[in-house]
């Protein structure tokens, strides 16, 4: 779970913008205690209008940890990244993050350009008590990094070596775990590792299947295909169960004919797009007069948005993720996205899910009201163009003030400035 994270010099974002998930109470649903004393929210949620960089923060959390994570083998490989902002594209981008992995606490901090890593610098508190996992400062375009590795890892000069030989200037020392093989067992490191390529995810998940791919692996799968029936359910959506169905495919005579001529296409793709047949998936809908199927082709952008949003919620509740949704609310309606959330927050257990939202009657419900932690507000700096974040808890609302009527007014900054609807083309 992601304790702590900052960010500067990454698109919109231009001065250092802090987001916290650590809770001032603890709470039976809510939040998680990862150490004595210190609880984390499960939840967080971004308001702001568009442009205003709410996406930006959910790419910056997942950049971090492809840093940490991804090796190249190309020492011309740019480090993984986005842009800097703009106007200080000359300087490096620098983050920090402190999260929570199988109940340890690991701090992380990063600073590079584009084609490398000028320093990064992991502690670690493998038993309660503060210690330097690795240090790494860069030397030279053409020269090995300099790296230093904690006492407490034990590690061997060979092995050290082995991991220094494999660290190019462009990825983080812990990816070069990928690189190579290792005559002793270098437990941290690989725990780290695992834990970050288990269990963080990429905006939107991680290259999510088509629609077909993913129901027909649910569907072979009888736990999470119970999960869905169960889910499809009580959504309303008149839907009892689904299944993998084959149906014709009609290629017209040119479109074959141009499929066939295009040596671009590889041979196995050309099989499968001239194929008499093809893969579909049908839902069972229930009526008075008896069962009946539809194809996915006709059913609602909201209800396939909603099934496509299964995939994380499974994953959310049955184990320990991390999770960052770009308008998780889209094309759903508001019960829907608020049962979700309901749903996450009573069974889920050390996961996390942080996601934008424009859904603003959100922030009338007694959970955001009660826990404005849970809450960012996003909006522009009109000097700097730069995005801003604020947590909903250091305006300093008396609790009676609705967040919802306080961000309607404006009182909340982070809506956009739209001025007079009449219209003047002089």
């Amino acid at each position: 779970m992601i304790r702590d994270f900052w960010v500067e010099n990454y698109l919109s974002i231009r001065d250092r913008q802090s987001i916290s998930f650590v809770s001032k109470s603890a709470s039976d649903f809510l939040n998680v205690e990862v150490a004595p004393g210190v609880f984390l929210n499960k939840l967080g949620i971004m308001y702001g209008a568009n442009a205003s960089g709410k996406s930006n923060m959910l790419y910056a959390i997942q950049n971090i940890f492809s840093v940490l994570f991804k090796s190249h083998t190309d020492i011309g490989d740019k480090v993984t990244s986005a842009r800097p902002f703009e106007l200080t594209k000359d300087k490096p981008t620098k983050m920090h993050i402190t999260f929570y992995a199988e109940s340890i606490r690991y701090d992380y901090d990063v600073e590079y350009v584009a084609d490398y890593i000028i320093k990064e610098l992991l502690y670690y508190y493998p038993n309660g008590s503060k210690a330097l996992f690795y240090e790494r400062t860069f030397k030279g375009t053409d020269i090995q990094a300099e790296i230093k590795f904690g006492q407490s890892l034990e590690m061997k000069a060979e092995t050290q070596k082995t991991l220094k030989d494999n660290t190019l200037n462009n990825h983080s020392v812990l990816s070069a775990y990928r690189k190579a093989s290792f005559k002793e067992d270098i437990r941290p490191i690989s725990l780290l590792f695992r834990w970050v390529e288990e269990h963080i995810h990429e905006v939107n998940g991680d290259s999510v299947k088509n629609p077909i791919e993913e129901l027909k692996d649910v569907f072979n799968d009888e736990k999470r295909k119970k999960f869905y029936q169960l889910m499809l359910k009580k959504a309303d959506l008149n839907i009892s169960g689904f299944r993998p169905v084959t149906v014709p495919r009609n290629v017209s005579g040119k479109m074959r004919r141009m499929i066939l001529d295009d040596a671009s296409i590889p041979e196995s793709m050309k099989k499968k797009f001239l194929s008499d047949v093809e893969e579909d998936i049908v839902f069972t809908n229930k009526s008075k007069d008896g069962d009946f199927e539809i194809p996915r082709r006709l059913q609602s952008m909201g209800t396939m948005q909603y099934i496509k949003s299964l995939h994380f919620l499974y994953d959310l509740i049955t184990g320990n993720h991390v999770y960052l949704l770009d308008e998780l609310d889209e094309d759903m309606h508001y019960d829907l996205v608020l049962y979700f959330l309901n749903v996450f927050l009573f069974n889920s257990d050390k996961s996390q899910l942080i996601f934008t939202s424009q859904e603003t009657a959100l922030l009338a419900e007694d959970l955001l009201n009660e826990h404005r932690d849970l809450v960012w507000f996003v909006e522009k700096d009109h000097k700097t163009a730069s995005s801003v974040y604020s947590r909903a808890d250091s305006y300093g609302l008396h609790k009676n003030l609705s967040l919802y009527n306080s961000y309607k007014i404006g009182r909340l900054g982070a809506k956009p400035e739209l001025g007079s609807p009449f219209i003047n083309f002089d």
